[in-house]
């Protein structure tokens, strides 16, 4: 038995002339582009369902949703196409293979002809995935590539808007792309592990196929986004100081036993990776800072005061602090100074901490 039925789909013109906003998608009054189909019931086997052109989602469990349909039936059918062979499905995957999951032979169906336009048929599906629920980054991104890819002599930022999607170009540029990361990284994307701004980056080339393994060790170490990228920057700086790949860098004897401690938890484990780039990227640096810091110790400076030296050790001016609250502490702390004045220790420092160049 089939039932024809037609529906209403807002036109980029209508949006623009008469816009409202209703729920993160745009509707508009009139003016509306008219999609039909045919309520019928079809054989599942003929439902290609590795065609995913069309989809959006990116959960793949079904078990709540196969429950449900087997509690209560199928109370939203799922969107098809017909094609030569059969039908491509253009919104409702799950409900298919929660059907196929089933048992079901047959399942209803909304039925649009192979003629339909492939642009409209983009536009429904996205659509339709907007009105169930928010959508994650992934799954906006596979959006702008549905959309993108039957947008040909079409307006896709004025498409994407229609449909309540970002429609700031450089922005999605940026989010259209992530689909296309290996899936892994995706996987990170979606638990937050990685922000959208460091994922494309891991996929650059100087990064030489490390994405993945760099996304889980973020992962595993919790690290702050700020705290990703001067691991990535000194990793591909280190890179190219010493002529071998970043894969090489990260898969070293010394960068795996930080990460493989047992005895260091991941804040340790942080330190200790951040202090093992630093020494390969800025050697000199980092020797001046060593010295610094044992020769500080001998010094035995009083509680309130602190001796600061030049940013990276480039420069000859130091800094002394004092923090006092009562002019005895004063006291001590000037008496303190005096007797830094004639100290061999400051003199060392002063001498020979500092890098005239340190060549970085």
């Amino acid at each position: 038995m089939e039932q024809e039925t037609s529906r209403s789909v807002p036109s980029e013109r209508s949006h623009r002339e008469h816009p409202q906003q209703i729920h993160g998608s745009i509707e508009t009054s009139d003016r509306f582009r008219i999609m039909t189909w045919k309520d019928e019931i079809i054989l599942l086997s003929s439902i290609d369902i590795e065609d995913h052109a069309f989809r959006i989602t990116t959960e793949e469990n079904i078990d709540l949703l196969s429950g449900s349909i087997k509690n209560t039936g199928l109370i939203n059918p799922p969107v098809v196409i017909r094609n030569k062979s059969g039908f491509s499905v253009i919104s409702g995957f799950r409900r298919v293979l929660s059907a196929v999951n089933l048992g079901w032979t047959n399942i209803s169906a909304r039925v649009m002809e192979s003629g339909t336009d492939r642009f409209e048929c983009a536009n429904l599906a996205i659509a339709d995935n907007f009105h169930q629920r928010p959508l994650n980054l992934i799954e906006i991104s596979r959006c702008y590539k549905i959309l993108s890819g039957f947008c040909i002599g079409k307006n896709l930022a004025a498409a994407a808007s229609v449909l309540g999607l970002p429609d700031n170009p450089a922005l999605a540029g940026k989010i259209a792309r992530l689909c296309d990361l290996p899936e892994q990284l995706q996987q990170y994307v979606l638990s937050g592990a990685v922000s959208m701004a460091v994922a494309l980056e891991l996929v650059k080339p100087e990064y030489d196929k490390s994405g993945s393994q760099f996304a889980e060790i973020f992962d595993n170490l919790k690290l702050s986004l700020n705290k990703q990228k001067e691991f990535l920057t000194l990793s591909h700086e280190i890179s190219i100081r010493e002529g071998l790949s970043v894969l090489e860098l990260i898969n070293s004897a010394d960068f795996q036993n930080i990460l493989s401690d047992k005895n260091s938890d991941r804040n340790r484990k942080t330190h200790k990776i951040r202090q093992f780039l630093k020494s390969r990227r800025f050697p000199a640096i980092v020797k001046a800072e060593d010295y610094f810091r044992r020769n500080l110790k001998k010094l035995a400076l009083a509680g309130g005061i602190k001796l600061i030296p030049p940013v990276d050790f480039e420069g000859n001016t130091f800094i002394i602090n004092m923090e006092f609250k009562t002019m005895s502490e004063f006291s001590e702390l000037t008496a303190c100074l005096d007797r830094l004045t004639n100290d061999p220790v400051l003199n060392e420092i002063v001498s020979k901490t500092t890098l005239p160049h340190t060549g970085e």
